[in-house]
């Protein structure tokens, strides 16, 4: 019976790993193919498996594992039926999905981090890599619902968009965009908010940024090993 939940207590090594690498496909290759004929199909079969590799990110907490696997249970069908269905109550849908579960995963993975020992200082940093681009694409998700909300919300210089059956939309791109250059406070300024729900947006992110920044830093700095002439 111990050999069948063995696996519970295993190192988080591969589904941080693979965590890290489906969000990064997201962000760098299915951002990329937008435009293309493919793009909502590649976008689809990005998503899903950032889904499947969180729920896996979960195992070891049975309550956030079930929750995950309910939310998974729920966006992957949206994510696939934007393939054959356009609309808007279907984006908004797929957009809270996408905040809800990447949200929940960026907080659980932090939680984790915290708490690794110092034999695990490796997985400390992916998973710190993992938070940070989970919480860039969960506002650029939240963009993407504020501008679906209000298509004024936010002024570009340049405004990229794509055509989603149900109209055009800025490009998921230019919103990743969005969301990193304000979660690393770079402000470039080539795209601002306009409404008070964007801007408010905005600097809750700028936000979370730096505090993750500041508990990340000191997180790392507290598992350092020291050196001899300290001990």
């Amino acid at each position: 019976m111990a050999d069948r939940f063995r696996w519970r207590q295993l190192p988080a090594r591969q589904p941080f790993t693979v965590l890290l690498a489906t969000v990064t496909f997201v962000l760098l290759v299915a951002t990329q193919m937008e435009s293309t004929p493919w793009g909502t199909l590649v976008f689809a079969v990005a998503m899903t498996t950032v889904y499947l590799s969180g729920v896996v990110a979960h195992r070891n907490n049975p309550r956030v594992f079930r929750l995950a696997v309910v939310i998974a249970v729920v966006a992957v069908p949206m994510s696939w039926s934007a393939l054959f269905a356009h609309s808007t109550p279907l984006n908004v849908g797929q957009a809270l999905a996408v905040i809800l579960f990447c949200g929940m995963t960026a907080v659980m993975v932090l939680l984790a981090v915290v708490r690794f020992s110092k034999i695990q200082t490796d997985q400390a940093i992916v998973g710190a890599i993992c938070v940070y681009l989970l919480i860039g694409l969960t506002w650029a998700m939240v963009y993407q619902l504020i501008e679906i909300i209000d298509p004024e919300s936010f002024a570009f210089h340049a405004r990229r968009t794509v055509d989603h059956g149900a109209g055009s939309r800025t490009s998921f791109s230019q919103l990743t965009y969005l969301s990193f250059v304000t979660l690393s406070t770079l402000g470039y300024g080539d795209i601002s908010p306009r409404t008070t729900l964007a801007e408010t947006a905005c600097w809750v992110e700028a936000t979370v940024g730096q505090l993750y920044l500041a508990i990340l830093v000191a997180r790392l700095v507290s598992i350092m090993p020291a050196r001899p002439e300290d001990q």
